[in-house]
């Protein structure tokens, strides 16, 4: 077998030798197991079932979700004289019956015989097909992008839900081996792959995810003039070709246009295009007309060009499967390239716009629903046809955007209750707002069959991948490891030194020794912030527990009596980021947990406990704390350093700030008065202001004088006394009293009432 292999690789394929790994997965799959293969793009997976469907008597299926993608197989599989063709919605209906035809004569002794058949997903509802099939000797059935098929996966698709049952109808008629291929999936994505599948007996191949001539780089760029010039800069310092994705439409416009201006030869890819468009975008990035092509995601699957040297990140990409897939398309040729990322950590907040988009609330569901079935009776159901786009159905049932609309409809057609598209024929891969097919009749709420519990569960999910996406790129650490770790490639783990000299992390920490590391901070800062979080367990997040121990004067602060705690401005001499990186070590660290979700609280963990009473535990451990936190504060203003081995007394300077404050207050100075005297913001002012009268320091008529008893009386009415002191946001008490018709409250005015309401003095 091992000499036909390659014999045929070298004959057929006119390949000198096998990458590694490839082999062993070919031989499984001759020799009829069911495969699962986890292999980067780019890194041969074709190889791996097309030189088996050419070994084993009879035709191969390969599914594929994406028709350019199907047709590149295609063609290049004609190109090595491989006899291939298929099916999707490109076809006409006259080639669709010749294929068929061929189909039901099929002879695989035949030379001419059709050996590769790719299919779209859709095809599989078919009975006509089926039927075909089982006259038909199967060689093999191959699931390319496996990972659509799991609703943990970052690209799932429904369609791709009626693979089980298709390979299990030709169960009946065939023996043969079923490969699974996809070059993102973890470990969790991995096993659901195998359940959906019921791969039971079966062999898995994890190799290919250290890519040694790519050098991972991060750096956190928040400003847009920044980024610009820095994307710049890196066109002009590399050589070769390049790639820029970016996370929206807007942008992709804003930094073209950018780059055009600067004489950069730029291409534009994204989905609004006409398809035309795109082809001939894309053909001229491939015939190096471009310089760089500034893309949405929708860019790059079917890429196959050597010589991109560099892939840049221009926003915080959603989740580490989609950054790490997008990366591979450099470097084809093995020479060393890059992958850049260029985004701050308050980019995050437009991932989490895209999560709540991408996970309406059940209500939003439901009221759309409802919006479909107006016209229809309960049990009424007449396969009713909606001929609207997504904005218009967004407009009319108000559920909110075109994109929530997107959402929803998603949703439902993962539980029958519709399809996409007006046709049976309509494919997914290529539709985009043609209207809709109503599947089910029309039923009360109760027995609409939607897992609402599995929705929330995915939300979660995508909270995770956002929060595991952040931990690569905004937490020091070696990131190779740490994408090793997250796919479980053990193999390439075990080979990886511990300074992996490819990604920013290694390279810049590889100078500094161990016992600089050590003396950077002693083990008793890392101590207060264990006592901090165990005081308010489960209470609050990283973010305002880290202002409590910076001195922070924020409004909350005072409000909740965090000021009053022992350590309140203990690491007053440090910056924010630096005070907000112990927190963030000790969670690396398994010191401390966070939980999931939009809004997380952070706690300790048994580990983190045991360190509060044996400081060894963190002793053992401050070479890798300091070494994150060192890493992650090498770019901040570093305020006295060496003044935090001593950890100071109760109160930092922040009592001194406040009697400062109320010497000019009493002085009848207004409070932009005061600010612009003492340095400060306005709204810092208004804090001093409110806690100072919390404390008694301030007297109630003062107060009033400052708040209309009007105003403090229409504020405490949109108020429900269990959310007082709980409300962390003051924007929705401003947007309720302006639907009130109360547009003349300003926010100190609303942080004076809740302050009086606090007291009792309202």
């Amino acid at each position: 077998m091992e000499k036909q292999l390659q014999h045929i690789l070298q004959q057929q394929f006119w390949l000198e030798s096998f990458r590694d790994g490839q082999e062993e997965i070919i031989s499984s799959i001759c020799e009829g197991n069911d495969t699962l293969v986890f292999m980067p793009t780019g890194w041969g997976k074709s190889l791996t079932y097309q030189l088996p469907g050419m070994v084993r008597e009879g035709i191969a299926i390969v599914v594929s979700p994406l028709i350019s993608l199907m047709k590149d197989q295609v063609d290049a599989l004609r190109e090595l004289w491989v006899r291939s063709e298929l099916i999707n919605s490109t076809l006409s209906w006259a080639e669709r019956s010749e294929i068929m035809h061929e189909l039901r004569y099929y002879d695989s002794s035949d030379s001419e015989a059709i050996k590769f058949l790719y299919i779209a997903p859709e095809r599989l509802n078919s009975s006509e097909f089926m039927g075909i099939l089982k006259t038909v000797k199967i060689a093999l059935v191959a699931i390319d992008e496996a990972h659509c098929i799991s609703q943990w996966g970052h690209d799932f698709r429904p369609s791709y839900m009626k693979i089980k049952g298709f390979i299990e109808g030709l169960k009946l008629w065939w023996e043969f081996p079923v490969v699974g291929l996809t070059a993102t999936a973890t470990p969790k994505v991995r096993v659901d792959i195998v359940e959906r599948l019921w791969l039971w007996k079966h062999e898995s191949f994890i190799t290919g995810f250290d890519r040694k001539n790519i050098i991972l780089v991060v750096r956190e760029v928040s400003e847009k003039s920044e980024k610009q010039a820095k994307t710049l800069e890196i066109i002009n310092k590399t050589p070769g070709t390049g790639i820029i994705y970016c996370s929206s439409r807007k942008h992709v416009i804003e930094l073209s246009e950018y780059l055009i201006s600067k004489w950069v030869k730029t291409g534009v890819y994204k989905w609004d295009l006409s398809a035309d468009v795109r082809e001939q975008e894309q053909n001229k990035f491939m015939n190096d007309e471009y310089k760089v092509m500034v893309a949405t995601n929708a860019f790059g699957m079917w890429i196959d060009k050597k010589d991109i040297r560099f892939v840049v990140h221009y926003n915080l990409p959603g989740s580490i499967e989609n950054y790490y897939q997008e990366v591979w398309r450099a470097g084809r040729d093995g020479k060393m390239s890059y992958g850049i990322v260029l985004a701050s950590y308050g980019d995050t907040k437009i991932q989490e716009f895209f999560i709540d988009n991408t996970y309406p609330e059940k209500k939003q569901v439901l009221d759309f629903y409802d919006y479909l079935y107006k016209e229809f009776k309960l049990w009424e159901w007449k396969a009713h046809r909606v001929a609207k786009t997504y904005y218009a159905m967004a407009s009319e049932s108000g559920v909110g955007t075109d994109m929530i609309v997107g959402a929803i409809i998603k949703i439902l057609e993962k539980y029958n209750i519709l399809r996409r598209g007006l046709e049976a024929s309509d494919n997914e891969s290529d539709f985009r707002g043609r209207g809709l097919t109503l599947l089910q009749e029309k039923r009360q709420h109760a027995h609409i069959l939607i897992d609402w519990k599995r929705q929330d569960l995915l939300k979660d999910e995508s909270y995770f991948k956002l929060e595991q996406i952040k931990r690569l790129l905004f937490y020091p650490g070696c990131r190779k490891k740490f994408i090793l770790e997250y796919f479980g490639d053990e193999e390439d783990l075990k080979n990886l030194q511990a300074n992996c000299k490819l990604c920013d992390y290694c390279l810049e920490s590889g100078n500094v020794s161990d016992e600089d590391k050590k003396k950077f901070l002693p083990s008793s800062s890392y101590a207060v912030v264990l006592e901090t979080v165990k005081k308010y367990n489960e209470k609050f997040g990283i973010s305002l527990l880290a202002k409590v121990l910076n001195g922070s004067s924020e409004a909350r602060i005072s409000q909740w009596h965090l000021d009053d705690y022992d350590h309140y401005g203990v690491f007053s001499d440090m910056t924010l980021d630096m005070v907000t990186a112990l927190f963030e070590a000790l969670l690396m660290e398994d010191f401390l947990f966070k939980t999931d979700g939009k809004y997380p609280c952070i706690w300790i963990t048994e580990y983190g406990w045991a360190a509060l009473y044996k400081n060894v535990h963190i002793t053992q451990n401050i070479v890798d704390l300091n070494s994150y936190v060192m890493q992650k504060v090498k770019n901040s203003t570093k305020k006295g350093w060496k003044t935090v081995s001593k950890i100071p007394g109760k109160k930092s300077p922040k009592r001194q700030t406040y009697q400062d404050t109320l010497i000019l207050y009493n002085q009848d100075k207004s409070v932009s008065d005061i600010s612009k005297e003492r340095g400060l913001w306005v709204q810092t002012i208004e804090g001093h202001i409110t806690h100072l009268y919390l404390q008694g320091e301030i007297s109630l008529m003062k107060i009033i004088g400052m708040v209309d008893l009007t105003k403090a009386k229409a504020i405490k009415s949109v108020l429900e006394s269990d959310t007082i002191l709980e409300n962390i946001e003051l924007r929705p008490i401003k947007d309720k009293l302006e639907e009130q018709g109360n547009k003349d409250i300003s926010y100190f005015e609303i942080k004076l009432a809740l302050a009086m309401i606090e007291k009792g003095d309202l």
